[in-house]
């Protein structure tokens, strides 16, 4: 497989950036991964805050639901106002793995390794 090919394919399978490194463009490669890392980190924050509403909320009303109980509490907790941001996140992730992918192909056609 080329260069390019390949750096396609880690910054778009692995991580966006990922394809950046393997080209040795460091700098370019390390933004994309520290955005992406952000964003998969604000997602994580979210779940687990998330997680601890719905597990402290069935604590208190004895630990037994349905899942249709279960179903409306999950989204009861998740329309709350840090849905904006985890939708902000979700964009700014999509719009590093277009640029990192995008991008990778173009540094690697460059190169002039096809």
């Amino acid at each position: 497989m080329s260069r390019s090919t390949n750096a396609v394919l880690l910054s778009a399978l692995v991580l966006p950036g990922a394809g950046h490194l393997y080209l040795r463009h460091f700098w370019r490669g390390m933004a994309l991964i520290a955005i992406s890392l952000a964003c998969l980190w604000i997602f994580v924050d979210r779940v687990m805050q998330q997680a601890s509403t719905v597990l402290e909320k069935l604590e208190s009303e004895g630990g037994v639901l349905d899942a249709g109980q279960l179903s409306d509490l999950v989204s009861q907790t998740s329309n709350t106002s840090g849905s904006t941001v985890v939708t902000v996140a979700t964009l700014v992730l999509a719009g590093c793995w277009v640029v990192g992918v995008v991008d990778a192909y173009r540094l690697g056609k460059a190169k002039g390794s096809d």
